[in-house]
């Protein structure tokens, strides 16, 4: 028995110090990944759930750059080395960047940056925008990348989480207007009155053909791509009459002053009227439910969908996932990691209220 005892804890000894030496030994492929300056709040901004898009420097803070690890433990700045962004004050031309996603060749890799700030202090003539790049030339150590932009986006929009689709068009979101009406940007959520992304997708950058995959009225997140070519994202399922409008019938008007337009063309004007049709009311609307024997409705989640590369065959994921995934978005600053490939190079994408490890 003693003997036995021994034994087994040599044993364990050695399984402990085999475990150990496993997890220092560090990863054994290069890791892409970004950095981003903190901005404290928490609404609206780079680290929310939803209005995150924006590239004003009050949700976007300048001074992050694409990074790459070599195996070997050698950190180097792409951005830097392909001439973009500044060290110090960030007036001008300081940039920020965002979800780098490797293509299936692991040679090159498109992320979302911004380029550009704010001369000065209330310079409110600069805007940026959001815009897909490029990369290439970094996979050895030695060489200078090369970074470009993406041809043929939207260049007035704010294009953010692009991954390669498995026909080499990039897919991604944008809060372009769903028909590209430049009256009807920026789209509004109808739950505290944000800008938000109006969808996923897709565009061929060799001939600018560009088309909505799914148009999502309070926003689509986090696109991926499975190994059976279907489109993973998730949609921010608001189902529910507009709060604020209910919360203008109860306070009064002036509380947020909701109302509708007349149509959606570029003539339309402002009305008095907040009639909604879809669904039924929520349950604070006692006025409208009284005599119909519904209870009201109230629905606002942020579920799993998939859907075709060409946008057909959408579907929410199964019961199970769908709960998982709910809760992972709902939660800011959660950590969830997926592996759904594998190659050479370990890409740690980072979004805003989750992180995606993928091996590319």
């Amino acid at each position: 028995m003693v003997k036995s005892f021994s034994l087994n804890m040599r044993l364990l000894a050695f399984a402990l110090v085999t475990s150990a030496s496993v997890a220092l030994a560090g990863p054994t492929n290069s890791i892409l990944f970004v950095s981003q300056a903190l901005v404290p709040a928490d609404f609206a901004t780079i680290g929310s759930v939803f209005g995150n898009h924006r590239a004003s420097p009050d949700s976007c803070g300048r001074g992050g750059d694409l990074y790459i690890r070599y195996p070997d433990g050698t950190l180097k700045n792409l951005t830097r080395a392909a001439g973009f962004g500044v060290y110090g004050s960030q007036n001008t031309n300081g940039i920020a960047v965002r979800q780098p996603c490797i293509h299936w060749s692991g040679k090159k890799a498109v992320f979302s940056m911004v380029v550009g700030a704010p001369r000065y202090q209330f310079d409110y003539n600069t805007v940026n925008y959001w815009q897909i790049y490029e990369i290439t030339n970094f996979v050895d150590p030695a060489s200078v990348p090369v970074i470009t932009k993406v041809s043929n986006q939207p260049t007035t929009y704010n294009n953010i989480s692009p991954i390669y689709g498995t026909d080499d068009r990039i897919i991604f979101t944008s809060d372009r207007p769903r028909n590209g009406q430049a009256n009807l940007y920026p789209q509004l959520d109808e739950y505290e009155e944000q800008a938000t992304v109006t969808g996923l997708w897709s565009l061929q950058p060799t001939n600018g053909d560009l088309f909505m995959i799914n148009h999502a009225p309070s926003g689509a997140f986090s696109p991926m791509l499975d190994r059976a070519g279907r489109v993973i994202f998730i949609r921010w399922d608001h189902l529910q009459r507009d709060q604020q409008a209910d919360t203008d019938w109860e306070e009064g008007y002036i509380t947020y002053g909701t109302f509708n337009w007349s149509d959606e063309s570029p003539s339309s004007v402002a009305t008095t009227n907040q009639t909604e049709v879809f669904p039924e009311p929520r349950g604070v609307r006692t006025d409208l439910l009284a005599g119909t024997g519904l209870a009201g409705h109230t629905f606002n989640q942020f579920f799993p969908w998939q859907i075709n590369e060409d946008g057909t065959a959408e579907e929410t994921i199964n019961h199970v996932g769908r709960m998982n995934w709910a809760a992972a978005m709902a939660v800011p600053r959660i950590t969830t990691i997926r592996i759904f490939k594998t190659s050479t190079i370990l890409a740690i994408i980072t979004t805003p209220t989750w992180w995606r490890i993928s091996c590319m």
